[in-house]
């Protein structure tokens, strides 16, 4: 029996991040900032540990866009890097001007970040931090990685067919007519 729930449960697991990664692979691609979501709501990753302690490397970040409210001192936001650039920074709004242009920072930082940044380069606000997701999102993506799980799913479905054929009452013996 405890075998059986642990079997499920990892397929139920694996199934569940198979189609995350589906979904933040599609979205991104239709999405015409390129960045994965639905509507408001994007999801990425973390890859640096400028925001250290409150997002760690490797997490992931659900960002809502601000619709009728504007940043405010202490928010976490992302926002583009600069206009040619493709990078995203998510860091702390320290201080905002009346025309809506933000100084931030990193926790870890020592420094504000240089510059001030336009809102018109701003993503939204983090929402809500998933620890370790980026980093399980990145091991499984790994070719290695989905072959062995494919493989292992295999040999699971192999297996079982096996047991259920050897199982009493269950004859290869044809019917008679």
């Amino acid at each position: 029996m405890g075998r059986i729930w642990v079997k499920r449960t990892g397929i139920v697991l694996l199934a569940f991040f198979m189609i995350i990664n589906l979904f933040l692979f599609t979205s991104s691609r239709l999405n015409a900032d390129g960045i994965p979501g639905i509507g408001n709501w994007k999801v990425l990753s973390v890859l640096t540990g400028s925001m250290e302690p409150a997002i760690n490397t490797g997490d992931m970040v659900i960002v809502k866009r601000y619709e009728s409210t504007v940043p405010q001192t202490g928010d976490i936001v992302t926002y583009w890097k600069d206009d040619q650039s493709r990078s995203l920074i998510t860091h702390r709004v320290i201080q905002r001007l009346e025309n809506g242009y933000l100084q931030t920072k990193g926790d870890a930082n020592q420094e504000a970040d240089g510059g001030w940044t336009d809102p018109n380069r701003l993503i939204g606000k983090v929402i809500f931090t998933i620890p370790f997701a980026a980093t399980l999102q990145q091991v499984i993506k790994q070719p290695l990685v989905m072959l062995l799980i494919l493989a292992g799913f295999v040999i699971y479905l192999v297996s079982s067919k096996r047991r259920a054929m050897n199982q009493p009452g269950n004859s290869q013996e044809p019917i008679q007519t």
